[in-house]
């Protein structure tokens, strides 16, 4: 027998159609954003490959920040791969111990600088043959090794994404000596990868190119000027900002954190906003209140970093809070959040909208800056893994006579860089050697602890908005 089927009554199916509705406009940015455009998925494990400008971590470690405060539900882990003078023949050598053990789902690659080998260009323009052919062979071999690593991810269902080198500033006017022809070098490197890209199907993101373009601009106003540091390789905080501009634009990430506007009603106010979810709501002649959640939080930009957004228009393409009130009358009003004085404002502002991301002292941008606090006990952890690393996959650290006595390495090795390099910057990082090795699983448990804190600490919470005539 068949079961009588029940008919929804018209009113019935209204409310049914009205709560899909509802739930497709509230619907987290996120979710549509990861199913289709952004590179990272909910619970991929990423690993950043590369040379020292990797392992410094500022670029990417913008690019998470941003992906918490804006995804907070779409948890990713990435792990730093980055060994300072690295080159494609060490990634292959520490391929297995140092990256594949991170079972990562997405590998992001970036090398180049130093295979384009910098004694190879001088002070002045060289056109010794011998030079020139050791060049090309270089190059060479940077685009063998480089595909064989492409194809070592690709072949374990790993999804890669190439980088294009960062630039050498061969232009500056800096008291470092220039190593002409280096950054044209980086130049061909750059072009494989996006053929590379191209064979493969890679997404690719490309720092040279947006480098290069504002070094030029800026060299124009001011010949002093360089992304880069003063030793033309290692991009400064500005660089490294620049840099994770162009990953988020690549990967087509969402301009709003949510937008807030305000109508006559809860219900339209609803239907209008983008990436929150209204509680409850309350307007008046002289006042409106309500209070909101929004699915995202503010990028917390810090004072290194502010330089940079006179070069890319970060703010306006990635960080956007808006709120807006349409039909608000003419006048003047201060906006409250919480308890938090926000500013005072024209009914034309309100009626054009305000970028809420551009307070510091917003309860939503605080929240998002004791997000970037537990990110940075989390980088103190990934720069001490990393130097301990950058010992053990030295040249020479195979043949310490006791590789399990830290005592017994530093005594090594130190006798060999003394030997070998000029300079204090192997014996610094041996010596923190010694102090970090013994506490390398702590920091390994420490920084898996702080990842899940930083997710927890950047969890959307409600929030009262006011708005008063003043």
């Amino acid at each position: 027998m068949f079961k009588k089927r029940t008919r929804l009554n018209p009113q019935s199916i209204y409310r049914f159609k009205w709560l899909l509705l509802l739930f497709i406009l509230i619907l987290p940015t996120e979710w549509l954003f990861c199913k289709d455009q952004g590179f990272f998925k909910p619970n991929d494990r990423v690993c950043f490959i590369g040379n020292s400008i990797t392992n410094n971590g500022e670029f990417h470690h913008n690019v998470l920040l941003y992906h918490i405060t804006r995804f907070p539900r779409i948890p990713v882990t990435v792990y730093n791969c980055g060994i300072s003078g690295d080159v494609t023949g060490g990634i292959l050598r520490r391929m297995d111990d140092d990256i594949l053990v991170h079972q990562p789902t997405v590998a992001v690659i970036m090398i180049g600088m130093n295979d384009m080998t910098s004694s190879l260009f001088g002070p002045k323009i060289i056109s010794n043959p011998d030079t020139l052919q050791r060049r090309v062979d270089g190059l060479n071999v940077y685009k063998t090794n480089l595909e064989k690593i492409v194809n070592i991810f690709l072949d374990k269902n790993i999804r890669v994404i190439l980088h294009k080198p960062s630039i050498y500033d061969q232009t500056s006017v800096l008291t470092t000596p220039i190593l002409f022809g280096k950054n044209d070098a980086l130049k061909l490197c750059a072009d494989f990868c996006e053929d590379l890209s191209r064979k493969y199907n890679l997404p690719i993101v490309d720092y040279w190119s947006i480098m290069m373009r504002i070094n030029t601009e800026q060299q124009h106003i001011d010949p002093s000027f360089t992304i880069t540091s003063s030793d033309r390789i290692h991009p400064n905080a500005t660089g490294h900002f620049v840099m994770a501009y162009q990953f988020l634009k690549s990967e087509k990430a969402p301009q709003h954190v949510s937008k807030i506007i305000v109508e006559k009603g809860l219900r339209k106010s609803q239907k209008n906003s983008f990436n929150c979810k209204f509680n409850s709501f309350q307007r008046g002649k002289e006042s409106i209140k309500f209070s909101v959640i929004e699915h995202s939080l503010p990028f917390p930009v810090v004072e290194s970093q502010q330089k940079a957004l006179m070069l890319v228009p970060f703010v306006s393409e990635f960080n956007m809070e808006f709120l807006q009130v349409k039909d608000m009358d003419e006048g003047t009003y201060r906006l409250s959040i919480d308890t938090v004085s926000i500013g005072t404002f024209s009914g034309k502002q309100f009626r054009e909208g305000i970028n809420l991301a551009e307070f510091s002292h917003t309860p939503q941008y605080l929240q998002a800056m004791k997000v970037r606090a537990v990110f940075s006990e989390l980088w103190k952890n990934e720069a001490s893994l990393r130097n301990i690393k950058f010992i053990e996959y030295n040249q020479y650290f195979k043949d310490c006579p006791d590789k399990k006595n830290i005592q017994s390495v530093v005594t090594f090795l130190d006798s060999v860089f003394t030997k070998r390099y000029t300079g204090q910057y192997y014996k610094n990082n041996l010596k923190k050697y010694a102090l970090d090795k013994p506490h390398e699983n702590d920091f390994r448990t420490q920084s898996d602890d702080l990842r899940k804190k930083a997710y927890m600490t950047a969890k959307p919470v409600e929030h009262s908005f006011t708005i008063n005539r003043n």
